[in-house]
């Protein structure tokens, strides 16, 4: 089957503009082999092989509140503990796992301890997410024997080199994006524009690497913009329509 591996990033409510760049594949007929996904791609993505239609993902996105996924904590290692976020993702994953997945899926953390990429491709979906969205600071980390995990995005953005690991077919990268606000007025905005600008250092010094990248645009988009999921969706779904030809190309080429 011809077809396309996605590495999708982080970047917060940024990356509902996964939904719009599955939305465009899906309705120009080109399948999807393989996701994977780092961060909030990690969370889109994993839904998407649990067989969530890009609309289906955007009616979940607009209907979530935040009281349904936030459980603040007076832990030690992060303000929010997580918990609510991985029942979550149990009940929208009805505890697949990885092996139950199509198309498969890999996503990627990070061992805060030893500072080094973990890949996340077996077991519980549910909790290899919670793992992937561990933001530092705000998420505690995940504890799988001896790792702690940590959000992807800290040292993986866009695995790209995951998704060529998945099958013979061209990558296409999604990249949500960076935005450096010059203001921020709470703790949150603190903690994701300074992951931002870690982020910003991360991309220069690691350019995206894949066969067609695609980079939604929202102007002054945060990432704790998590009420804008229109706007995501939209400039995702545009993003992807501008590369179709282009994506189009490459599958002709491998054929």
């Amino acid at each position: 089957m011809r077809g396309v591996t996605l590495a999708l990033s982080s970047g917060g409510a940024r990356g509902f503009s996964h939904i719009g760049v599955l939305k465009s594949l899906e309705r120009h007929h080109i399948p999807v082999l393989g996701i994977a996904g780092s961060s909030m791609g990690g969370l889109v993505g994993a839904l998407y092989c649990c067989g969530y239609t890009a609309d289906m993902l955007r009616d979940l996105a607009g209907s979530l509140r935040r009281s349904q996924w936030i459980d603040f904590s007076l832990s030690k290692m992060g303000m929010v503990r997580g918990l609510k976020l991985l029942e979550l993702m149990e009940q929208l994953t009805k505890n697949r796992t990885f092996e139950e997945l199509s198309p498969p899926l890999k996503l990627v953390a990070v061992d805060i301890q030893r500072g080094e990429e973990v890949v996340l491709d077996s077991g519980s979906v549910a909790e290899a997410v919670r793992a992937t969205t561990s933001i530092p600071g705000i998420f505690s980390p995940v504890v799988r024997g001896d790792d702690v995990l940590v959000d992807g995005g800290v040292l993986n953005r866009v695995p790209v080199d995951l998704a060529r690991e998945m099958a013979e077919a061209p990558v296409v990268a999604v990249d949500a994006g960076i935005d450096i606000s010059p203001v921020v007025k709470s703790v949150f905005d603190i903690l994701f524009q300074a992951f931002d600008i870690a982020a910003r250092e991360l991309r220069r010094y690691k350019p995206v690497q894949a066969d067609v990248l695609i980079e939604p645009h929202v102007p002054n988009a945060r990432e704790a913009q998590f009420t804008r999921v229109d706007e995501f969706v939209r400039a995702g779904e545009a993003a992807c329509d501008e590369k179709i030809s282009e994506i189009l190309g490459r599958l002709e080429g491998s054929a």
